[in-house]
């Protein structure tokens, strides 16, 4: 049971029942959003897709970028917000430790991954990570197989599992990436002056760095070159405006960044498949800021509901 209060909490942080339980997901866009503060019994990963957030975390508030991730414990007290017109996507899990044989077994897990038997004895309230693997991806396999009604549970232990391992090697890919603060500023670069025309070398120039190095962090970090990640960014703010704003598409594309409209179509053709005019049709929209409408907690007869609070 969720309780709505910042103050300590005498959970044990060291030593978890064996077995683990879907507790709570689910996956939403929200442009304003101010969560309560409050505290429950699951272990809780918040993944930031797109967009910015911030995570209030006993007290100490947690600001959070793209492609981030917050793994908070137990019984640690917490709190979202998102401020009005910063639109944000986030991906969300909790699962339960119980004594009760029949979920997964993080023992045996944690006896074949030396990383994950760490990551379980950690002291750490809670853990903000940089995904450079696959970890979104495994979030929203683990997402869409709850959200099955014929889900099957051998699949979804074994997702799960994947999961867990993921977000193992992500805490050894955060320790061992070299050129993060290099990368973290030119992130900052991109987002303040993606709307204008910057080349690769004006990214490089800002960070002080080889164009041709920084064009290496990228490729590893993101699985992109700048002038895609730059475009994703355009892209990104594009379908904001075409689904939120009457803004006609030739102003969105110069809002955008792009230096003429037949250049906006191809690229945002190339990478959804579907034309300006067409993404505007099928998905503007508004989206109330209340994933409790999101949501779905899990009874313990493993079928999906409705959750009347966010935790």
């Amino acid at each position: 049971m969720a309780d709505n209060t910042m103050a300590s909490y005498a959970y044990p942080r060291y030593a978890y029942p064996r077995y683990a339980y879907p507790a709570a997901y689910y996956a939403v866009a929200l442009d304003y959003f101010q969560m309560e503060a409050h505290r429950h019994d699951q272990w809780e990963i918040m993944y930031l897709v797109t967009g910015t957030c911030r995570v209030e975390v006993e007290g100490v508030l947690v600001e959070m970028e793209e492609r981030q991730f917050i793994c908070i414990r137990p019984g640690i007290p917490h709190r979202l917000e998102i401020n009005q017109g910063e639109r944000s996507v986030l991906l969300n899990y909790e699962f339960s430790c119980l004594d009760k044989m029949g979920g997964t077994d993080l023992n045996s897990l944690a006896e074949k991954d030396a990383g994950f038997a760490e990551l379980m004895v950690s002291p750490e309230p809670y853990l903000l990570l940089t995904d450079y693997g696959k970890m979104e991806y495994v979030l929203k396999d683990l997402i869409s197989e709850l959200e099955r009604r014929d889900r099957n549970s051998y699949l979804l232990d074994l997702i799960f599992q994947r999961m867990l391992i993921e977000w193992s090697r992500c805490i050894q890919d955060n320790e061992g990436v070299t050129g993060m603060v290099h990368l973290k500023k030119a992130r900052k670069y991109i987002r303040e002056h993606f709307r204008e025309d910057i080349r690769v070398e004006d990214v490089a120039k800002y960070v002080s760095l080889n164009h041709s190095y920084l064009q290496t962090l990228f490729s590893k970090a993101y699985g992109c070159g700048i002038m895609e990640y730059i475009n994703n960014q355009r892209l990104e703010r594009a379908q904001f405006l075409l689904k939120n704003s009457s803004m006609n598409i030739v102003d969105i594309a110069f809002e955008a960044g792009f230096n003429s409209r037949q250049h906006f179509g191809y690229t945002f053709q190339k990478k959804y498949c579907l034309s300006p005019k067409q993404y505007r049709k099928l998905k503007g929209q508004n989206i109330a800021a209340d994933t409790g409408k999101w949501q779905k907690s899990l009874r313990e007869n493993g079928e999906a509901a409705g959750a009347n609070r966010l935790i």
